[in-house]
């Protein structure tokens, strides 16, 4: 960005509080000092291609709406503010530091479309209890180099982050841990996260939406989803990728898990940790799906089918599934194509249908005290 015409912040800040409900729009200009409108109310504000010396300062404030497009700036303070429509951090719009929206209410869409955000040695973005009426928008070119923290904000729409890249290697990388999603939640298209991704006890009013979505976190957890409640289905397929463990230990999802072409790789650990998860519908894990590490879901409970078949689960000389005490209110089947390269546990397991093993390969099934209908093996 080339430098423009100066101004001072002073300067900007009388113009505001004079404005009233005239638009206050600055395009092009370097702000010197300060600007701080902090604890004041002030008409829609407009910033385009705008260079800011210092921390811009909002918190507290009450603003009609606010754009920054195309702008630099060294951090934002926006905690406790007011923004009665969309805040839209777009365009480029890039960030050396923090920007700050703990308890924040924006009555209107939360658009960071574009953003460049840097702050490796703390949160890019924290929002921890902010209040969205819209949608929380971290797509398409959104960047970050730091950790995006989110716990227990609330949004009346979607999150879409799509195209969205969150880069927080061996950290954090995007925390939305007791989140309250009246939509869906869209971590796929394009969506990248190097670093863990935490959605602990968060509420999905729609679909976990993660199809060509890449978590990496090798060694540790790549998503973490523990007392996840979501509303609709789990879409963990269509090459979802994801180096470290996806952990749904104890969630709900009413939905299906369908991690058809899902690909879960943590050789010598949890690939999956679904431990106690209660599904509504189905799990299916069959066709082009793949895991590279322990598959767990003991103690689960599923309303319809497990179907693994043509499911590849690679954990040699070691349990592939463990699914010890699952309760299937219709059928397991591991069927043609069924590949385990481990040990396959389904013993205690409660299945209302039939367990179907017919053409399936694995090192060893177990099947001790398994309670079914009826059981359709290899002739």
């Amino acid at each position: 960005m080339s430098a423009g015409p100066s101004v001072d912040a002073a300067e900007i800040r009388a113009a505001a509080l004079s404005a009233r409900q005239t638009p206050l729009v600055l395009e092009g200009v370097t702000v010197l000092g300060t600007l701080d409108l902090s604890a004041t109310k002030v008409p829609p504000i407009v910033f385009i291609e705008c260079r800011f010396a210092k921390e811009l300062l909002l918190r507290g404030a009450s603003i009609d709406s606010l754009f920054v497009g195309g702008c630099e700036f060294p951090g934002l303070d926006a905690r406790e503010v007011h923004i009665k429509a969309d805040l839209q951090l777009c365009a480029k719009t890039r960030c050396a530091g923090s920007v700050r929206l703990e308890d924040a209410r924006i009555d209107g869409n939360l658009s960071c479309n574009g953003a460049l955000l840097e702050a490796p040695d703390n949160a890019t973005i924290r929002a921890d209890r902010a209040q969205i009426g819209g949608h929380l928008i971290m797509a398409n070119g959104f960047q970050t180099a730091g950790a995006v923290m989110l716990p227990g904000i609330a949004v009346g729409g979607m999150l879409y982050c799509a195209h969205g890249r969150f880069i927080n290697r061996a950290g954090v990388a995007l925390a939305l841990e007791g989140a309250a999603i009246a939509g869906n939640v869209i971590l796929g298209n394009g969506f990248k996260a190097e670093g863990e991704v935490i959605l602990r006890r968060a509420r999905c009013g729609g679909e976990l939406y993660c199809a060509h979505g890449s978590f990496e976190n090798s060694g540790a957890n790549s998503l973490t989803a523990e007392g996840v409640s979501i509303r609709g289905r789990a879409f963990l397929g269509e090459w979802f990728a994801a180096k470290g463990t996806v952990s749904l230990r104890n969630g709900r999802i009413d939905g299906d898990l369908y991690c058809i072409g899902g690909i879960f790789q943590n050789a010598g650990g949890n690939a999956i940790d679904a431990a106690g998860l209660e599904v509504g519908g189905s799990v299916r894990m069959n066709k082009r799906f793949l895991a590279q590490g322990l598959v767990r879901l003991d103690a689960s409970r599923l309303g319809g089918s497990l179907n693994c078949t043509g499911g590849r689960f690679e954990n040699r000389g070691a349990i592939a599934i463990s699914a010890a005490g699952i309760t299937v209110g219709r059928d397991i089947v591991l069927g043609s194509g069924f590949r385990a390269d481990g040990i396959v546990r389904l013993d205690h397991a409660r299945i209302s249908g039939i367990l179907d093993t017919e053409d399936a390969l694995c090192d060893e099934l177990i099947t001790e005290d398994v309670q079914t209908c009826s059981t359709a093996t290899p002739g």
